[in-house]
């Protein structure tokens, strides 16, 4: 009795674990969650082209925010945890309805690209909001104003095929249908003001990629 209160505690059994095994060999249970996580993968990677260009995706593989010396600060970096919550009926899983598991990923994913979309915008806006580049329709006085102001704050750029890369507008869907309708209301004189501006903006972006591309050396030289 005494030499078996003295062995070693390695020795004794593992702690069995708390989760739910759905099937009987663990390696199948493995596959099944390695299927669903690559699912999700490629759901996530699409939701996410709806709102960023894979051109412009970076990805960390450490540490928790970016850093660039030769840039300020941004105003934020960090990384953000997106997270869903679900429930799983024991009646549909007793019943082998398959049909649950789309039921489950859909909404998992949904959810996931709304707390991405309100992550981003709010990443995007507080950068907005800390170089000046805000715009208010009710200041501006009209919406052609407010069109016209923004594009005097705007700066353009350049994509990796030479092409300018005009602003974007994102919006729900009822003020997307009102911003056209406002378009089509825009005083001559206003939309004239505007399609300078905005030829202005064109020059002004290929004149500087044409600045950042005689800094390197061609291939030929």
């Amino acid at each position: 009795m005494i030499e078996w209160l003295m062995t070693n505690a390695s020795d004794a059994p593992e702690k069995a674990d708390p989760r739910i095994i759905c099937f009987e060999r663990r390696e199948d249970d493995e596959a099944f969650e390695s299927s669903v996580v690559a699912l999700m993968g490629r759901m996530q990677e699409q939701s996410r082209k709806m709102f960023v260009s894979e051109h412009n995706v970076l990805r960390m593989n450490h540490g928790a925010n970016w850093v660039h010396a030769a840039r300020e600060p941004e105003p934020d970096t960090t990384m953000h945890t997106l997270s869903a919550e679900w429930l799983i009926p024991f009646k549909e899983i007793a019943d082998n309805d398959l049909g649950l598991i789309g039921r489950t990923i859909l909404p998992i994913n949904e959810e996931m690209e709304k707390q991405f979309a309100q992550n981003m915008y709010g990443v995007v806006g507080a950068a907005a909001e800390k170089v000046g580049n805000v715009v208010s329709a009710q200041a501006a006085g009209s919406f052609s104003q407010s069109i016209l102001e923004m594009f005097s704050k705007i700066q353009l750029g350049v994509d990796r095929d030479g092409n300018v890369s005009m602003p974007q507008i994102h919006v729900g869907p009822e003020m997307a249908e009102r911003i056209a309708s406002e378009m089509q209301n825009v005083p001559p004189e206003i939309e004239a003001e505007i399609e300078k501006i905005k030829a202005e903006k064109i020059q002004a972006a290929l004149v500087r990629e044409a600045e950042r591309k005689s800094k390197f050396k061609q291939a030929d030289q």
